[in-house]
């Protein structure tokens, strides 16, 4: 009698085994589970990033209004004119169109524009506030925009700006 030795010692298997699936499913669900997780962080960082644009926009309009009303800049950097309480949102202001309406003194447009700053970044970032001053650590002009409840005031100090990964600010320094 003559024997194969590849049956004899290599035997065929006929199927797949069960700690072979349980095993793929185990590195399935791991890579189900990772991808899950990237896509929260994706998402987290896509919403930090939407609130940095239109905070970047604020402070761009800012320094723009200032610029055209330079007469005012010091009514403007006063951080007394600017609200420092975190206002409801929705509906317009109560004088809305009162500088567009009719003509305003340099004094009034500096009021009108901050109550519309502030109005924006309230109604387009979550507890949003806006500032401008004087930079606590360089002869510049700061506009500070900051969100979710954060305090303006503590997105920079006498050291420079609050880089802080969980500080929910910008801080934008205007050289005139």
């Amino acid at each position: 009698m003559i024997r194969s030795y590849s049956s004899v010692f290599y035997p065929r298997q006929q199927g797949v085994g069960m700690l072979e699936v349980l095993i793929a499913l185990l590195v399935l669900v791991i890579g189900v589970l990772g991808f899950a997780g990237l896509q929260l962080v994706a998402l987290k960082n896509t919403g930090e990033a939407s609130h940095r644009a239109h905070a970047t926009l604020i402070a761009q309009d800012a320094i723009e209004r200032f610029q055209s009303n330079p007469s005012q800049l010091a009514f403007y950097l006063n951080d007394d004119n600017w609200p420092v309480e975190i206002l409801s949102s929705g509906g317009e202001p109560s004088n809305w169109k009162k500088c567009m309406d009719s003509s305003c003194t340099d004094s009034q447009m500096a009021t009108w524009d901050i109550e519309q700053l502030s109005w924006v970044a309230r109604n387009t970032l979550p507890a949003g506030l806006v500032l401008a001053k004087n930079c606590d650590f360089n002869g510049m002009q700061c506009v500070i925009v900051s969100w979710d409840g954060q305090n303006p005031a503590a997105c920079m100090s006498n050291a420079g700006v609050n880089e802080d990964a969980a500080s929910s600010c910008l801080v934008l320094e205007v050289a005139q």
